[in-house]
């Protein structure tokens, strides 16, 4: 009985503060319902043992060993449903730079995770405090949630004003290149052109001028990107699909629009998976590429 009250007050912990084990299991959220109503379950069993007048010693024993199997399934469960990271040869320095709060998270989410699992060092350089499309103080929270989730190193947020980049692309390009003089990044992920929100294509802009001399850029998609939007580089993210999904939750003043739901974040993966003969992979555009192979196991 102990043992079990022990174990179900540690997944009331992890439901409450689960930031850590959400970033290494899939499907996490699966994960903590289980634990939860299997606890519940073994403890009813066993509080029932315990005042039953009729119970005798061999329904205790059962509802023991019950419950032992129970919680070693459950944890045996959590060991294999963990992501297994893979280490890359060389460090290298990453710059993702967004118009908006949850940009990143819906295009890239996965990828950056699997980037910083890899021993990789990701700055992130949000423009805007998409302060028209919610609640500003909320997103810049979330965002930074986010960006510890996923593991970037650093977070820079800027106050332009919200779908009026346009009007400040000088502006967001010296400010790009502030970071980029600071990072000095090897690969820098970015809005791409084909894209219907007008801040987008601004950073974008912005992101070719400040990172010209830069051997790397990537353009990634965005609910707004066109048909014209037509990835050539591709990077799986099947065991860091769960981990996107968790990152874009982060964002819970968004979480009510539709291109944010997890089928969609699914769909999306698939379909670019299947594209590059993956199951579950972001696609991107690239302006310049010169990556070594050991970037993205």
């Amino acid at each position: 009985m102990i043992d079990t009250i022990v174990f179900i007050t540690v997944a009331v912990c992890l439901l409450i503060k689960n930031q850590s084990l959400r970033r290494m299991v899939r499907k996490s959220r699966t994960i903590f319902r289980v634990i939860l109503a299997s606890n519940i379950f073994f403890a009813a069993l066993q509080f029932y043992c315990l005042i039953s007048i009729n119970s005798d010693i061999w329904l205790h024993l059962g509802c023991d060993c019950l419950s032992i199997i129970g919680l070693s399934a459950l944890m045996i469960g959590i060991v294999r449903m963990k992501v297994i990271a893979e280490p890359s040869l060389k460090s290298m320095k990453i710059l993702v730079i967004g118009a908006h709060p949850d940009d990143m998270e819906i295009a890239c989410g996965g990828s950056l995770a699997k980037l910083c699992d890899a021993g990789h060092t990701i700055w992130g350089l949000v423009l805007s405090n998409g302060e028209m499309g919610g609640n500003s103080p909320s997103r810049l929270r979330e965002a930074k949630k986010s960006a510890e989730f996923l593991g970037l190193s650093k977070l820079e947020i800027r106050d332009f004003p919200d779908t009026r980049l346009d009007h400040f692309i000088l502006e967001i390009t010296k400010q790009i290149e502030i970071i980029v003089d600071e990072l000095k990044p090897d690969v820098v992920f970015t809005h791409s052109i084909h894209d219907l929100h007008q801040d987008h294509r601004s950073v974008h802009r912005a992101t070719l001028r400040a990172c010209r001399n830069l051997s790397t850029i990537l353009c990634y998609e965005s609910p707004s990107t066109t048909q014209s939007f037509q990835p050539n580089v591709f990077i799986d993210i099947e065991p860091y699909i769960d981990i996107k999904i968790e990152s874009i939750r982060e964002h819970e003043d968004q979480n009510k629009k539709r291109y944010v739901q997890p089928e969609q974040v699914y769909g999306n993966a698939i379909f670019r998976g299947a594209q590059a003969k993956l199951k579950q992979a972001e696609g991107f555009e690239a302006i310049r590429i010169s990556l070594p192979i050991y970037l993205c196991p």
